[in-house]
């Protein structure tokens, strides 16, 4: 008789372990199912200052003639290098920097010389105005051209030279630019009534995502 009660008493204990077991596993299963069907994160999450950081540790590896300011926005965090007859873009993926010069598209010129950072569309985004010296060695003038990305429409976060017109003709350049890092304000040659050269500054229109080109003087 005891033999039978406590082959009984054995049986519910083993029970009551089995049921407390599959209890404590089912908030592990559900939570698993929730983590599948939260958004997958694209680049890994890292620390403020981390992009900044890591960009001064990395430009240290080469033989820098300029390097820009970081641009950071909801579109990435991405930076300039120009080392000789070489300009470079990157981005950071919450790890390391990785190369993206192919966004370039060869750049505009063999004879990188500097890189203004600036924020010269006016959106709250850093852009980059990159100047060029292929010209000078015949006696010709340095030119530029900006590089950014619209915030608006179809071709948003996409980075790319942006078009300039300069009074006569729709282009990716303007020769002899003088930068006013400042204020942020491009100088360069351009036309008048599309025959007479002068001298004004560019000016960012949204509307049609390009620079126009103003007769001014530099102030």
């Amino acid at each position: 008789m005891k033999s039978s009660r406590l082959s009984s008493l054995i049986i519910a204990t083993a029970l009551l372990l089995a049921s407390c077991s599959s209890q404590s596993s089912t908030p592990a299963t559900t939570s698993s199912t929730v983590a599948q069907g939260a958004p997958v994160r694209t680049t890994v999450p890292s620390k403020p200052g981390a992009a900044t950081k890591a960009w001064n540790e990395y430009v240290k590896s080469f033989v820098t003639i300029d390097v820009s300011e970081i641009s950071k926005s909801d579109c990435g965090v991405y930076a300039m290098l120009i080392t000789e007859g070489s300009l470079t873009f990157y981005d950071w993926n919450g790890v390391q920097w990785t190369d993206i010069s192919s966004l370039l598209m060869g750049g505009r010129g063999q004879v990188p010389l500097k890189v203004y950072s600036h924020d010269f569309t006016n959106d709250g985004v850093v852009d980059f105005f990159v100047t060029y010296g292929d010209n000078k060695a015949r006696g010709g003038a340095t030119y530029g051209g900006f590089f950014a990305f619209p915030w608006s429409g179809n071709n948003m976060c996409e980075w790319g030279w942006v078009d300039i017109d300069n009074g006569r003709d729709i282009t990716k350049v303007v020769e002899s630019p003088e930068i006013d890092q400042r204020r942020g304000v491009v100088y360069a040659s351009g036309y008048v009534s599309s025959r007479w050269q002068s001298y004004g500054k560019l000016s960012y229109l949204p509307a049609s995502s390009s620079f126009i080109f103003q007769k001014a003087f530099k102030d």
